[in-house]
């Protein structure tokens, strides 16, 4: 249920706390993007600032359904491998029911097991790391002590298998981001993995199958597949939620939810915001404290000041994206104008922009920021303004043809 692209800005964090990922977890080494409208794209390539970073694709569980592969891919076992190397006990084993304290001085009591009679544990302290499409953020729920998650949306993913060498051809190791400017959706991506694509489609609203259908029967994308594929009678595919904001009061007394079920940088890097809430978390407990007040303070108020209000900027930055992208004539344009500067100051802007878009290395307000760069729309304003009038004198035409 995640794309699973380990963003240059997390694998530098990642190196940086000695977790090094083995060549059997890093499915394939991403060396670039290619952002792709209706009939025009323009390949991305890495920011000078980000030349020496790496971006990987790994998969979350041991591959995709109904696929041949038997070693172990996993990039979550390989990260509580890790972790049980470091000494911790593993109890695999399903939560059933949460008590928290009503106290400062009572421990949190977790109650587990497959079938009853269930096991209790007494804890000084519970994280709750389960994301939100756990069926325990009902059960979190109804605890009342505040906590209420956030505001979802269904994307929808897809696995496709396809041959190394037609992969290879095809994306050059490229993830492929896909603006098309139709509805429902915001942007696809098509991620390769080595004997695999990985499809990944958001919308303004719940997707299903048949926007998936939609999707990889248009034309543009048609491209990217094999002249005679077809899909497939069994394949992999999910619809999870992603995030739209941020919980309220993912914490108690002894009690902390990180994560997506708690506060995420919204439509990228989920994987990364957990990262970084869980190193909030930990630090607030092992230097602060464990109480409400201390993850308040010392946990939710940073991560609500470094996630959830950028957040409000992409929801502005997509909006606008948005209204961009459903006008091919503006879009067509600016990128060609752009295309044929290669190597200019506004190329090399526009590139940076639309490659911190496209991977969430940087944060919404930066993003922004380079947006509304003055040099930048004053070059673009000639452009705009001859594509309009073109489009519109295009349109006259067609409708006295109709007539």
């Amino acid at each position: 249920m995640c794309a699973a692209v380990i963003a240059s800005s997390l694998h530098a964090r990642l190196t940086k706390d000695g977790i090094d990922l083995p060549e059997n977890i890093v499915h394939q080494e991403i060396k670039g993007y290619y952002f792709q409208t209706k009939e025009y794209g323009i390949e991305l390539y890495k920011p000078e600032q980000n030349v020496n970073r790496k971006v990987i694709t790994v998969y979350r569980g041991n591959g995709p359904l109904y696929s041949p592969h038997t070693q172990c891919y996993s990039f979550d076992d390989y990260l509580l491998k890790h972790v049980i190397n470091k000494g911790v006990n593993v109890i695999y084993e399903p939560v059933q029911e949460l008590i928290l304290p009503t106290d400062h001085d009572t421990t949190a009591t977790i109650i587990y097991g497959k079938r009853k009679p269930y096991n209790e544990m007494s804890v000084d302290l519970v994280v709750g790391a389960f994301g939100v499409n756990s069926r325990i953020v009902s059960i979190i729920e109804n605890l009342h002590f505040g906590y209420l998650p956030p505001k979802t949306i269904k994307t929808c993913i897809m696995e496709i298998p396809l041959s190394e060498t037609f992969i290879k051809k095809s994306f050059n190791s490229c993830v492929y981001v896909f603006a098309l400017g139709l509805k429902p959706f915001r942007f696809a991506s098509m991620i390769p993995k080595r004997d695999y694509v990985t499809v990944i489609l958001a919308g303004n609203r719940d997707l299903t199958k048949k926007d998936l259908i939609r999707f990889l029967t248009h034309p543009t994308v048609r491209k990217k597949l094999p002249d005679d594929w077809q899909l497939p009678e069994k394949f992999c595919m999910c619809i999870p939620k992603i995030t739209l904001s941020h919980a309220k009061k993912p914490f108690a007394d002894r009690f902390v939810i990180v994560g997506d079920a708690s506060i995420s940088k919204i439509y990228k890097n989920g994987l990364e915001s957990a990262y970084i809430t869980s190193q909030l978390a930990a630090r607030t407990a092992f230097e602060k404290g464990i109480s409400n007040e201390d993850f308040h303070k010392y946990y939710f108020k940073p991560a609500h000041k470094l996630l959830a209000t950028d957040n409000l900027l992409g929801t502005l930055i997509l909006i606008v994206s948005d209204f961009i992208t459903k006008r091919n004539w503006l879009v067509k344009a600016r990128l060609s104008y752009v295309k044929g500067k290669k190597g200019s100051w506004i190329a090399n802007h526009l590139n940076t922009l639309l490659w911190n878009m496209v991977t969430g290395d940087a944060s919404y307000k930066k993003i922004l920021i380079q947006a509304l760069h003055p040099l930048f729309q004053i070059k673009l304003i000639p452009v705009t303004i001859k594509a309009f009038f073109i489009n519109i004198i295009k349109r006259t035409i067609r409708h006295k043809d109709v007539m």
